[in-house]
């Protein structure tokens, strides 16, 4: 028995007619008259009493025909109804972003999408680059936001911005009045680096390794506020993307005791959003993958990468 067979019971019953069913649905009646006897056979009941002029339900058929439409009326409105609620682009993205990104930037991102789609429910997770790779290999989190180029074997991906990193300085720190710093300038220094999970720690300290020293790492934090506070007691120095330095008018105690170089030679740090390779990804992840790639011509620093 097959969706088949009860359309065309339902049809034979309504019509009381095997060759206004056949027109109907657009078969032979032959074949509709094999497909209601095979389905009398299967059920060990015979639906319909036949004669010259009708055909009628029997007993049986009067009750099969009550069960038959209602599968056929569900069977029907099944695509309708899973079309109807795919489009109401309902559901929940989890998203990992590192700390250290742009606030302001994926707090626009995150309101522009919300205003499009305010049915879907986003859950941020806020984690270093390396537990973002574990979680979305893990299934733990759908989409990450991760700053090292991802590994194609174990994730999709698309480059999302990329910034150069700054030092930032206590305001009597004697390279306080240089126009720029080189990396070797901060050998003696003390630094405050984002914590070990964070990409960018390893990042920074292979730089420094390049550059002919060990940094001598005083503090680690995954809080960027803490990272300047610490710069502003004169406790250390930092490297931080650009965007997220205190800006010199910032009217805060922070930035009144910090100062803000470029740093040469540049060292850049590019985000990169990821997903799981070959893993499924809803509706709504789809959506906002799309939707942030709609966007990529606008954000900071975007260029398009080879």
């Amino acid at each position: 028995m097959d969706f088949h067979h009860l359309k065309y019971f339902v049809e034979v019953a309504d019509q009381k007619s095997f060759s206004k069913a056949a027109r109907n649905l657009h078969i032979s009646q032959s074949a509709i008259s094999r497909t209601i006897k095979a389905l009398e056979d299967e059920l060990g009941v015979v639906l319909f009493m036949r004669n010259a002029k009708s055909v009628e339900l029997t007993d049986g058929g009067t009750i099969f025909l009550t069960h038959a439409k209602r599968v056929v009326f569900m069977f029907e409105h099944l695509k309708t109804d899973f079309e109807n609620e795919f489009r109401l682009e309902q559901g929940s993205i989890r998203i990992g972003i590192p700390p250290i990104t742009d606030a302001p930037i994926f707090a626009q991102l995150l309101g522009e999408f919300k205003k499009v789609y305010p049915q879907i429910e986003l859950e941020l997770y806020e984690h270093g680059s390396k537990k973002i790779e574990i979680s979305v290999q893990e299934g733990l989190i759908d989409i990450g936001i991760i700053c090292t180029k991802p590994n194609p074997k174990e994730f999709e991906s698309f480059y999302l911005t990329s910034d150069p990193l700054a030092v930032i300085l206590p305001k009597n720190n004697p390279l306080a009045n240089a126009k720029e710093v080189s990396l070797d300038q901060l050998s003696e220094e003390s630094f405050v680096l984002h914590k070990d999970d964070f990409n960018l720690h390893d990042e920074i300290v292979k730089s420094c390794k390049h550059a002919g020293f060990q940094p001598h790492i005083v503090f680690e934090t995954s809080q960027r506020d803490l990272m300047l506070q610490t710069v502003g007691a004169n406790l250390a120095i930092a490297l931080l993307p650009s965007r997220l330095c205190p800006n010199k008018d910032e009217n805060t105690d922070v930035g009144a005791n910090v100062v803000v170089h470029p740093l040469k030679p540049e060292i850049t740090h590019t985000l990169y959003v990821i997903w799981k390779k070959g893993h499924y990804l809803s509706h709504a992840s789809r959506l906002w993958l799309d939707f942030v790639n709609s966007k990529l011509p606008l954000l900071p620093e975007h260029v398009s990468e080879d």
